[in-house]
């Protein structure tokens, strides 16, 4: 079966006006798999911090394990308790997130060893 002119012209039309849809659709999914990742990587960060610290490693060893999982950019608070070290981590995930005031964020409270 043949098809007509307008026939063709039509499925050019349909295609063109899918295609965006299906790209932001795509770019969407991606930036919310950054994102998991990027938690993902903060939570590990903060985790491994705590336990450094819960073993008295020194600053600059735990900044490096930071700067490894997080990146250089993330942000460290650490908090001593009577018997416990808190480590709370904060990172930029994607600049679509970034725009939205969302960022990566995990805390951690470990047991000091030796006290």
């Amino acid at each position: 079966m043949k098809r007509s002119e307008s026939e063709r012209g039509m499925v050019t039309a349909e295609l063109a006006m899918t295609i965006p849809v299906v790209l932001a659709i795509a770019y969407l999914l991606l930036s919310i798999a950054a994102a998991a990742l990027t938690q993902l990587r903060v939570h590990d960060a903060a985790r491994e911090a705590a336990r450094a610290y819960a073993v008295e490693e020194d600053a600059s060893t735990v900044r490096s394990i930071i700067a490894a999982r997080a990146g250089q950019e993330a942000e460290v608070d650490v908090s001593y308790g009577e018997r416990t070290v808190t480590v709370t981590i904060t990172a930029p995930i994607d600049p679509i997130w970034q725009a939205a005031g969302i960022e990566a964020t995990s805390s951690i409270t470990a047991l000091m060893e030796g006290r």
